[in-house]
């Protein structure tokens, strides 16, 4: 009997797996066409481009949906987990036009780190989700700082609020905007990272990787308070 119930579970995960991988990508698009989005300071993630790289912007795990649905057309290179949930956004993200790139702290970290580096991404922004792929839920990891400071890129940080939306029951309480929704995102000023901060341990490092956390809490405050004067119009 648990047999029959064990191979029904993984039959029915396989055919959902297949489904979302089939219509994702169509399925953001449609949300993201109904939702009215309405974004503050934005030029802080498009002033930089013209520099010859882009920056480094950072978006919490949850707000993943939300990110990828309300910027189509932005270059940017999404750095994604090599974890199995992480095979899903990529396909998404790939098929919504973005580049990606496949690894973490906790796998494949140390070639990620080398091939963006290394990398040729011209234009394109750097975009992470700090506390991803495992949590937790809004903590920082030493990549994006590690990253940004070795590459000189400044670090811009966002902040979403959405008046109505599904929330998962995940590790990361994923926020998927429903449709028609009223989004406001908010981006911050630049950041610069001192080189000091490339270390993966250290008194720079973990002072910078505190500035984002709070940094990142105040952009969704300050998405939040829009939205609240938004929705009182």
């Amino acid at each position: 009997m648990k047999a029959k119930q064990s191979l029904r579970r993984r039959w029915t995960k396989r055919v959902s797996s297949s489904l979302l991988r089939a219509i994702g990508p169509s399925l953001v698009r449609v949300l993201a066409w109904s939702w009215k989005t309405r974004f503050v300071n934005r030029d802080q993630i498009e002033s930089h481009h013209g520099g010859g790289s882009g920056p480094v912007v950072a978006f919490w795990h949850q707000q993943i949906p939300a990110a990828i649905g309300s910027h189509f057309g932005y270059p940017a290179c999404v750095l994604i987990s090599q974890h199995r949930d992480g095979e899903m956004i990529a396909h998404i993200s790939k098929r919504l036009g973005f580049h990606t790139m496949r690894g973490s702290s906790s796998q494949g970290g140390a070639q990620v780190v080398r091939e963006m580096l290394e990398g040729n991404f011209g234009e394109d922004a750097l975009c992470f989700t700090p506390d991803g792929p495992r949590g937790p839920c809004f903590s920082v990891a030493p990549g994006m700082v590690f990253i940004a400071a070795k590459s000189h890129r400044p670090v811009v940080l966002t902040g979403f609020a959405a008046s109505k939306f599904w929330q998962a029951k995940s590790w990361d309480r994923m926020v998927i905007p429903k449709p028609f929704a009223r989004i406001v995102i908010t981006y911050s000023d630049h950041l610069g990272v001192p080189d000091e901060a490339a270390g993966e341990e250290g008194e720079a490092q973990e002072r910078f990787r505190e500035t984002v956390r709070v940094g990142m809490d105040q952009c969704e405050q300050q998405a939040q308070e829009e939205l609240k004067r938004w929705m009182a119009k």
